[in-house]
């Protein structure tokens, strides 16, 4: 008795037996149990391999009969024997059954990977290109497992990264993604050096299908080591896994470059995963949702990734907002959750549902803005409810897309709790102490509320309900109105985006009362002015971050300027108002500073009322205006320029940022700038004249850039000149960041560990890494609002005196100089981080070698690194000084400049230095990713990378290397690149290379292209891959 007496006619007689029977009475009849693992396809339907074949032999030897589980041979040798006869046979992974809760997971995520595929499926693009590569597939696979056979049988390594390479841009399944491979293997063949049979072993060894998961893992883990830190190890996944999968015996499926970032997105793989890891797991999901095949999920899941559509909730999302609520239940902020596991599992329910809405942001992000006509910013989610870290995690997911205006902005919200999901207009995030905002704007709401929308009672953070329905009367806190729909009528429907966009078109008109936005003077649109507006954004441009900083610097000062807070006069806020140069300056004000100066408490308290009677008073507001610049004058040296100020920062909806009258940029030359006629300037009457300019220049502007006096004044100087607290604690600004940035989203929130650790980092690396913009766009991400971060640039000249505080002359009111106090950079941010210690603040120091540290730090190099401590200062003898907890910085060097060996030895302990290399860490590849992203020249990185090799070399360290910022601009043509070689790459090079013409001939830009470009066009797919020598 043996397989050989088996034919392919008697497996087929033994699959009809099957189908008579059923599988279960089948595997009974012959004494087998099921056997997942080895299995038979036959016409879409799979059949246990080894049952199959016993009962075959008794259709061949029926004197013998059918043989037993004893007598049968090894699963291995029949599923081999079955393909030899033609059949296909999978040979699958061979691992411990899910856990229950791991069960469990996996059914809820299937729920939303059903939508996924449903989409897919529905998408007819797609399902063209698919059946297109499907009927390819075969040849392509046969031609790979060849390739694989010659490599076993010769051994030649160049023959077969040649074969490769031709075999890469066939049409077919492989094609698209396999294009950076052919370079890779070249680079490993390169590396090899005398070392290439041994290099030709291992892949003949590592790229044999493996049998289980330890088997793959120990593959990929071989390859790994041995191309070492001198290659992308990230391919090694990618390589291995394209030929497994291409053994239709097994069911492996292949881990493209990004391949995993869709289920890792979701909350459905861990992100701290090594490369052997992550394939396991990656193959893991696509078995079990497609078991059959899993290389149906993973184009099912690369389509996600490329399409980015929105597919539909997840029917299973009310079971996980479910079980989180049941753990947050056992939480008390004193202990936290009730054991490690328990916080564990919250933690990885919280990934989930931030998973949810990081993909419904990013859907429906410019379905909303085309139906809306508003520019909305993605918002990423937290996966606490707080910023703390011993905050309990999220029990309901909420996809925000939040109009213009920072953190405390209104923002269209989707919202999915255990109950239901809403979508609505939420009021923005003020932190607390906004209830009397949010009551204002509630009641307005609620007078313009349409019939079919309502109000939701929004609960504490930490509630299991956070969002309630209500009805059309206003519940009071944060408001939020929009619809509801109670699970599962929003569930599992692609068609729900409909529904999204038809209700946030019907919130569209509550957004400006919801602003709380006053009556705005408007008029028709003067089509002149339109056109030029046009050139104002594309030009200037516009809106850029200093305008951002501006917008919330009005912010910050208005609300010093509320009742409230002139009741509680803040005489250092009022101050910010007259001498900074936030939301526009009104010029110098020595007199009014002295005044000031010299008043009493009663003094600045009748000063606070009248301007509470300015800002808030009855009546016509210019007879306010001119009652307070004439008798009713608090102060000596309380202008007009002032005043107006005060005007346009309380009541943005009315008065424009604009506050002379006269001058090269006063309201009457941007007037004849717009083509506004004013009323003559001599009239006596300087309150109205200011008004009534205002609302002219208003009602011309407005039209253009609604709601944006800003905006409309930047617009009006442009063309004379010519002929935006506390962070939102449900966003994740680290990972908006990250995506901003194109780094790791690890990378930012480890920065934010060493700060966190030290309180100071350095960022070290050659000019033009993108040290200092990554630092000011951590810092906005650690700390929104400007107010609490500063920016100083050190030069060898900078002082203690101007860094920290110094004695400075300034004339008194009675013109006679006298010296007094004045507080540096640091000395203004560490009183204001004293004065709110429960948020950040952030100091970024750009080029801080550059400067003689110890003499610009003195005692205070102590306070760095003690800061529960207090030293007596230079110019503070009876005081102590302390640096804040909450006060950190952010210094950047060029090691160009200056080696850290050189820096003070006290000071290096002090920071933790964080290199920016353009060769390693989270530099490698930025430039790549950044032209792929705006559709740059993507080879012209490969050019920077291989000269950047060489000048490692050459110059015995990676601190002269060229930073990719250099090239990180739009419209890149040939002689966009040339100008910025030579004229910004090449000076550089020629000061390291000073009198040695014959190295620095190889470096010109005609020089590197000729030497590089073909090798960097090849590995960006361009051309095909240089022939090895």
């Amino acid at each position: 008795m043996a397989l050989s007496d088996i034919t392919r006619d008697d497996v087929l007689a033994a699959v009809s037996e099957w189908k008579a029977q059923g599988r279960d009475s089948f595997l009974s009849s012959y004494g087998f149990q099921a056997d997942p693992e080895h299995v038979l396809l036959h016409e879409g339907e799979l059949y246990d391999a080894a049952a199959l074949a016993a009962a075959a032999h008794g259709f061949a030897r029926p004197e013998f009969g059918a043989l037993t589980p004893v007598s049968l041979p090894s699963p291995d040798e029949v599923t081999a024997h079955l393909a030899d006869l033609g059949f296909d046979t999978k040979r699958a992974h061979r691992v411990q059954p899910p856990s229950p809760s791991r069960q469990r997971d996996l059914r809820r995520w299937r729920s939303t990977y059903e939508l996924i595929k449903v989409a897919a499926n529905n998408d007819p693009a797609t399902q063209g290109i698919w059946a297109q590569v499907d009927s390819l597939r075969a040849d392509r696979v046969a031609e790979a497992r060849e390739l694989l056979g010659d490599l076993a049988l010769g051994r030649d390594l160049q023959a077969f990264v040649e074969a490769f390479a031709v075999w890469s841009r066939r049409p077919g399944p492989f094609a698209a993604q396999a294009v950076s491979l052919p370079t890779w293997l070249g680079q490993l063949r390169g590396n090899a050096g005398g070392y290439e049979r041994d290099a030709a072993d291992l892949l003949v060894e590592t790229t044999r299908t493996p049998n289980n998961d330890d088997e793959a893992a120990g593959r990929i883990r071989a390859l790994e080591e041995f191309v070492g830190r001198d290659l992308d190890a990230s391919r090694v996944v990618t390589l291995l896994s394209l030929f497994w999968s291409t053994d239709e015996r097994g069911d492996w499926p292949t881990l493209w470059p990004a391949g995993s970032d869709p289920f890792q997105q979701l909350g459905w793989m861990g992100r701290h995963l090594g490369h052997a890891e992550r394939y396991l797991a990656f193959a893991e999901l696509c078995r079990s949702f497609e078991p059959d095949d899993p290389r149906t999920a993973e184009r099912t899941v690369g389509y996600l990734g490329s399409k980015g559509s929105f597919v539909g909730l997840g029917t299973a999302l009310p079971d996980v907002c479910e079980e989180a609520a049941e753990l947050i239940e056992g939480y008390r902020p004193a202990s936290g959750y009730t054991d490690a596991e328990a916080e564990a599992l919250a933690a990885a329910l919280a990934l989930q549902l931030r998973g949810v809405a990081t993909l419904t942001v990013r859907s429906l992000h410019a379905p909303l803005q085309h139906a809306t006509g508003l520019r909305l910013h993605e918002t990423n989610l937290q996966t606490r409810v707080g910023q703390s870290k011993d905050a309990p995690y999220r029990v309901d997911a909420h996809a925000t897309w939040t109009l213009p205006g920072g953190i405390g902005a209104p923002g269209f919200r989707l919202w999915v709790t255990r109950t239901g999901v809403a979508v609505g207009l939420h009021s923005g995030w003020d932190g607390p102490g906004s209830g009397e905002r949010h009551e204002q704007i509630g009641r307005a709401v609620e007078q313009t509320l349409p019939e079919d929308l309502r109000f939701f009672h929004l609960r504490a953070l930490e509630s299991a309900d956070r969002v309630e329905p209500v009805g059309r009367e206003f519940p009071g806190g944060e408001v939020y109105v929009g619809r509801w729909w109670p699970h599962p009528q929003a569930l599992g429907r692609a068609d729900f985006a409909a529904d999204v966009i038809e209700t946030v078109r019907a919130l569209s008109p509550l957004v400006e009362v919801m602003a709380g936005k006053e009556p705005t003077p408007t008029g028709p649109v003067d089509v002149e002015l339109l056109s030029q507006l046009e050139r104002f954004v594309a030009e200037r441009p516009y809106p850029n971050d200093r305008d951002r900083w501006h917008l919330e610097q009005r912010r910050a000062l208005a609300q010093s300027l509320e009742p409230a807070g002139l009741d509680a006069f803040d005489l250092a806020a009022f101050r910010r108002v007259l001498g900074g140069r936030s939301y526009g300056h009104p010029g110098t004000h020595s007199v009014l500073q002295a005044s000031l100066a010299s008043m009493d408490a009663a003094g600045l308290d009748a000063f606070a009322r009248s301007l509470k009677q300015l800002l808030w008073g009855e009546g016509d507001d210019v007879a306010r205006i001119e009652h307070i610049l004439g008798d009713g004058s608090p102060a000596a040296g309380l202008g007009e320029a002032v005043v107006m100020k005060l005007m346009a920062i309380a009541h943005p909806g009315r008065y424009l940022p604009l506050y002379s009258l006269g001058g090269a940029d006063g309201k009457v030359a941007v007037a004849r700038a717009i083509g506004v006629e004013l009323p003559p300037i001599d009239n006596p009457n300087r309150a109205r004249l200011h008004v009534v300019a205002n609302d002219r220049l208003r009602a011309r502007l407005e039209p253009l850039l609604p709601a944006d006096p800003w905006g409309q004044v930047q617009f009006a100087l442009w063309l004379l000149r010519k002929g935006e607290s506390v962070a939102d604690p449900e966003r994740d600004l680290i990972a908006e960041a990250a995506g901003e940035l194109l780094v790791d989203e690890d990378f930012l929130r480890e920065v934010h560990g060493l700060l966190e650790d030290k309180k100071q980092v350095i960022f070290y690396g050659p000019p033009g890494t993108g040290k200092t913009y990554l630092a000011q766009r951590l810092a906005a991400a650690l700390q929104p609002d400007s107010s609490k971060r500063q920016v100083v640039q050190f030069h060898p000249s900078t002082s203690y005196e101007d860094f920290f505080e110094g004695f400075r002359p300034r004339l008194d009111a009675d013109g006679q100089m006298v010296y007094e106090l004045r507080r540096g950079p640091l000395a203004m941010l560490a009183e204001a981080a004293e004065a709110d210690p429960t948020t950040p603040h952030i100091m970024l120091i750009d080029e801080i070698n550059r400067a003689n540290l110890p003499r610009v730090f003195g005692e205070l190099l102590y306070l760095l690194e003690y800061r529960s401590q207090s030293v007596m200062t230079s110019y503070r003898p009876d005081e102590g000084f302390e640096l804040p907890p909450n006060l950190y910085f952010i210094g950047t060097m060029n090691t160009a400049d200056r080696s850290i060996a050189l820096v003070d030895a006290a000071l290096r302990r002090r920071f933790h230095f964080v290199p920016f290399m353009p060769h390693e860490g989270p530099m490698e590849g930025l430039l790549r990713r950044w032209l792929i992203t705006h559709e740059g020249p993507v080879w012209v990185a490969g050019v920077v990378d291989l000269v950047n090799d060489e000048l490692r070399r050459a110059l015995r360290g990676p601190h002269l290397q060229i930073g990719h910022s250099h090239f990180m601009v739009e419209g890149l043509d040939d002689a966009a690149l040339q100008r910025i070689w030579t004229y910004s790459i090449y000076p550089f090079i020629e000061d390291q290379f000073y009198g040695r013409e014959d190295v620095l001939r190889t470096f010109t830009w005609h020089s590197v292209v000729e030497r590089h470009g073909p090798r960097a066009r090849a590995a960006a797919g361009e051309l095909p891959p240089p022939a090895s020598n």
